[in-house]
Parts: structure tokens; C-alpha cells; sequence
């Protein structure tokens, strides 16, 4: 049987290769049938009347397609002698982005083979859409035939190499985007078209900037997330990578699940914690004064970078579920949120909130900040999170605030309709009233303080979160608004968007970005990166700020930096 089954197999493979048509082999035929077996006309039916050459001593056809044409399925047409058979045949489809061989035979045998080769013809267009100097990533103002660079303070602009966004084949004389070139004086370049039939003269000009007054902001989440300040070494390392990196501001967690970054009476008043210690997500630091904020805000002065205490759970609860044994709502199982099925509130159904309208926990974020301020005079700031102030849109249904509603309403019930615009704005006066009085109360304590804020996008984030920051700024309430662009897809239209409804509000320059430069364990693109920080000096943001610090343990991160940041920058506020 094994034998009938290999015999079977070999009988198959023949035929299969006795059945595949082969290609003529091209022999020297005489004079008489060399004639025959000529190409004398030849076209391309997608492209009539393109530049064709027939070599009929070497047996190949050059075909130039039009600029911008992209070689794919054609369709060859030519002519051939009587009796020649052609394969593949005129009129057969064939694909022209590499070589095609024609294959012409007679039938007494003799052969010859053509080779038809492709090109597509380069562009007479003198094109310079774009220029980027690769030292600093800036990109320049191109303005008719006047180009302008601006870049930052104590940049060395003696020895620039650029990329231009042109038409690939274009040249340049002086060729600045290999050999270092001086811009201290204007240059003129010379740039000519791919297929060297036109040329047109540029100037390019360089000034620099005075130091930078702009807030280079670095986030540092809870130790849960980052072991980069567990330690004093630790602390005292991750700062001077900062300095060195020319940031100058420091926003660390201090308020993230139900714990605070010091020891705190608030908390522990508030709560089931047997002592203050307990609730400090430092408790196990070690080294230094033992006391991790204390510590980080005397390394950072040292260093003059800024610290600013970000509140970042604000009046939300928890992730993922209600925790009766959270050891605030353990205490004050009255303060949890409520929405309009008489279910605790959430936004999408993973961040539960505390009942942010309630007196009693609006005075509880507000005392646990002026302890902090108390504590620790020396902080530079404190800011809002994308939870505080703010509330998931179903919210308000609980007894204590369905109550305050109708004492301020002849007694009506809030509408079933969380949309609703008279109650929608109801809620939202008592939210913007609690930005106002953050910066009030907390500056009656420290007049120079600054108030800051970290909200989602305008309008998606009153949408969802009742979040109204355009009115805060309005209200005097925000020094600095740095606004959570981590949709990176969209981030140069949100930016735009949030530019727009600053500017409607304050003359001042508070918008600060807030990018995504570590995502959990991905870390940002190095070209997302420079597109984003290209982005935000083209547009004159207030810098930057990053959310994660250890996204800059990143070599490439690092590299970006240095280059966006070469000196150190004055904070404006």
C-alpha cells in the first residue's frame, strides 16, 4: 500500500509540473526570424500617450510613468510580427510595479525575451511645506520664500541640521540637512526640484528666546504606583533627574484612595484609622526626617522646582465597587453619592463618588487641604483633580441634597431627567461655588498660593462630570488649568478647543497641558512626544506637564527633554 500511495504521489508531482506552462527560452534566432520576433509599438492603457522607448538591440522597453503615479495592475498593448505569440499577450493585465518579462515566440521554436521596466517620472515642483531643526525639534514659520526659526533660550543655533517636509528627490544648496549650518547671520538656500528643471531661493533666519516663563509640570502619583520616592535616596534622586531635565514643578499625590501624604488629624477624625499614621500612603518611607512630603518639598526648593499638592481622588469614593469598610465611609456611611435609580453614583460604572454637594464633605476636602497648608506653609500649591470639583451627572438623588433642592424650589422634586438644564445647573452652581471658595479660603491662609486645577476637556467633562472650569476661570478662582489632553489622537483639536474658552475668560496665559506620557506600563511614542511638545510651543501654551514621573526613567524621554529643554525656565506665576 505504501509503495501504490509514493507511486501515486510521484505520478501527481509530474503531471503537475508537466501541466504548468513554462517560459519560452529565449534563443539568438537568425536574421529571417529575428525580425519577426520585434516589438514595434507599445502603449500603456491606463497611461496614453507616457514616454515610451523601444531598444530592440537589448530587448527592453522603458516606460515613465506620470508624477504621482502609483505602478500597480495595467495593461500592456503592443504589436508584434505575423506569427509571434506573445505571453503574456497584449491586452493581458500585469502588475508594473516591478519588472515584467514578454516573452515572444514562432513556431518553428525560436524565442526572445523583452523586459519592460517602470519608472515614474520625478516632479518639476519646488515644494518646502515644512522645516524642523533636528537639534531642538522646532519647526519653523515658512512665509513665501522667508523662513523663521525661533528657539529656545541658551540654544547654540552656530551648527543647525534640519528636516524639510518636501517632495522626496528635492535638494538643497547648502545641503542643511546634513552639514551643520550657522544661523547667527541669515542663510539663503537654494532648493531645486526633484527633476533639477527648477530652483528657488529661501532665506532662513534664527532669533532666540529670552528665558522661558512657563510651568514644566511632572505628576507623581501615590507609592502604590511608583517606588521613585519611597526613600530619601530615592526622593533625592528622582529630583535631581528633574533639575537636570530643566522641569521646574512638582505636582505630588496627596489624596488617593481614602489616604494623604502626611499624617493627618482630618483624616483620622473622619475615619476608622487607629492613627493618623495609617492614613499616610507614606507611612513606610524610610530614611531623611522620616516625614516623605516634608522631604520632597526641602529637595525640590533646593532645586527650585515648585511643589503643588494634587488632590487626586477629590470627592470620588473608590474604583470598582462602594467599600462599606473604607475607613471613611466607614465612619460616614451617610456621604456616599446617590444617582437617579436610587443606586450609588458612578461615572461608567467604575468610579463611585462621595456626595461632592454635601456640606459636610465639601468641609471635609477643604479641611484636609488647609491642614496640609497648615503643615507644610512652605507648598507651592494645590489643585483639583478631575474629581474635585465634580460629580458624576446622575448624581444628587440623596435625601440631603433632594431636600436642599426643594427648600430652594416652593418644594418640587428634582426632575427624574439628570439632563435636565435648571437642575443641571442647579448642581453646578453648588460645584463652581466650591472651586471659588478653594482659592478664597486656601489663599486667606497663604496669599502667594497657587490654585490649580486638573480638569477633563470643555464641554465632555460637564457632560459627565459636571466639571464647569470655563465658569471657575470666569470666577477668578484658577491660577493655572492644566487640563488632562490624553486623548492623543485628538489632542491638537482639544488644545485649540480649550485655548478658545480660556481666552473667553481671563487675558492670562494659565493653560497648561496635561500629556500622557506613561499610560500605565506604555510609555509615549519618542515622535508622539516631540509632536505634542512641537505643538504646544507653536501654540504658546503655558508648557507642559507630564503625567507620569517614570516615564522619564526613558532613555529616549530623556534624550527629548534635554532637547526641548536646554536651560531652565522662570515660573510665571
Amino acid at each position: 500500500m505504501k509503495f501504490i500511495i509514493a507511486v501515486s504521489a510521484i505520478a501527481a508531482f509530474l503531471c503537475s509540473c508537466s501541466c504548468q506552462p513554462s517560459d519560452p527560452v529565449a534563443v539568438d534566432p537568425g536574421p529571417e526570424s529575428g525580425d519577426k520576433l520585434l516589438i514595434t509599438e507599445f502603449s500603456v492603457r491606463e497611461y496614453p500617450g507616457v514616454p515610451v522607448t523601444i531598444d530592440n538591440e537589448e530587448h527592453v522597453i522603458d516606460v515613465v510613468l506620470p508624477y504621482g503615479a502609483i505602478p500597480g495592475e495595467a495593461h500592456f498593448e503592443f504589436t508584434v510580427g505575423e506569427d509571434v505569440t506573445a505571453r503574456p499577450a497584449s491586452g493581458d493585465a500585469v502588475d508594473i510595479s516591478e519588472d515584467v518579462s514578454i516573452y515572444l515566440s514562432l513556431p518553428d521554436g525560436n524565442a526572445r525575451k523583452y523586459v519592460v521596466r517602470t519608472t515614474v517620472a520625478k516632479s518639476s515642483d519646488v515644494v518646502l511645506t515644512a522645516l524642523t531643526d533636528n537639534e531642538y525639534h522646532r519647526q519653523a514659520v515658512i512665509d513665501g520664500n522667508e523662513i523663521s526659526f525661533s528657539f529656545p533660550y541658551a540654544a547654540d543655533i552656530t551648527a543647525l541640521t534640519f528636516t524639510p517636509q518636501t517632495i522626496e528627490g528635492t535638494t538643497f544648496d547648502p545641503d542643511i540637512t546634513s552639514v551643520p549650518v550657522d544661523l547667527t547671520e541669515p542663510l539663503t538656500v537654494t532648493v531645486t526640484s526633484p527633476d533639477g528643471t527648477r530652483s528657488e531661493k529661501f532665506t532662513i533666519t534664527a532669533t532666540v528666546e529670552d528665558v522661558a516663563k512657563e510651568v514644566r509640570g511632572v505628576y507623581l502619583p501615590s507609592p502604590s504606583h511608583t517606588s521613585s520616592f519611597i526613600t530619601y535616596e530615592n526622593v533625592k534622586k528622582s529630583i535631581d533627574l528633574m533639575a537636570e531635565l530643566n522641569f521646574n514643578t512638582l505636582f505630588v499625590g496627596s489624596w488617593a484612595a481614602t489616604k494623604v501624604s502626611w499624617d493627618s488629624d482630618v483624616l483620622l477624625q473622619n475615619s476608622t484609622y487607629n492613627t493618623a499614621s495609617e492614613g499616610n500612603m507614606y507611612a513606610s518611607y524610610s530614611g531623611g526626617s522620616g516625614d516623605a512630603l516634608r522631604d520632597i518639598i526641602d529637595v525640590a526648593h533646593s532645586k527650585g522646582i515648585k511643589v503643588i499638592l494634587w488632590f487626586e481622588y477629590g470627592f470620588m469614593h473608590g474604583i470598582g465597587s462602594v467599600n462599606h469598610n473604607d475607613p471613611v465611609l466607614a465612619r460616614h456611611p451617610e456621604w456616599i453619592g446617590i444617582n437617579n435609580s436610587g443606586n450609588y453614583c458612578n461615572y461608567n460604572g467604575t468610579d463611585y463618588y462621595l456626595n461632592g454637594y454635601d456640606p459636610e464633605v465639601q468641609n471635609f476636602m477643604m479641611s484636609l487641604m488647609k491642614e496640609a497648608l497648615q503643615k507644610y506653609p512652605e507648598v507651592d500649591g494645590i489643585q483639583g483633580d478631575d474629581r474635585m470639583p465634580a460629580m458624576p451627572r446622575n448624581s444628587g438623588y440623596d435625601e440631603k441634597t433632594v431636600a436642599a433642592y426643594k427648600a430652594e424650589n416652593d418644594g418640587k422634586e428634582p426632575p427624574q431627567d439628570c439632563n435636565n438644564p435648571g437642575w443641571v445647573n442647579w448642581r453646578l452652581d453648588r460645584l463652581n461655588a466650591f472651586a471659588k471658595a478653594m482659592s478664597t479660603e486656601l489663599k486667606g491662609i497663604k496669599p502667594s498660593l497657587i490654585v490649580c486645577f486638573a480638569p477633563n476637556k470643555y464641554p465632555w467633562c460637564e457632560d459627565n462630570l459636571m466639571q464647569d472650569w470655563p465658569q471657575w476661570i470666569a470666577d477668578g478662582a484658577v491660577d493655572l488649568l492644566t487640563v488632562q489632553f490624553y486623548v492623543t489622537s485628538s489632542y491638537e483639536n482639544d488644545i485649540n478647543t480649550a485655548l478658545r474658552y480660556v481666552s473667553q475668560n481671563t487675558d492670562k496665559n494659565i493653560l497648561n497641558p496635561a500629556m500622557i506620557l506613561k499610560n500605565g506600563s506604555v510609555v509615549m511614542s519618542e515622535e508622539m512626544l516631540i509632536s505634542q511638545l512641537q505643538f504646544n510651543d507653536r501654540v504658546g501654551t503655558c508648557g507642559e506637564s507630564q503625567f507620569w514621573f517614570d516615564g522619564l526613567l526613558t532613555d529616549y524621554v530623556q534624550k527629548v527633554f534635554r532637547d526641548f529643554y536646554p536651560s531652565k525656565a522662570e515660573f510665571p506665576l
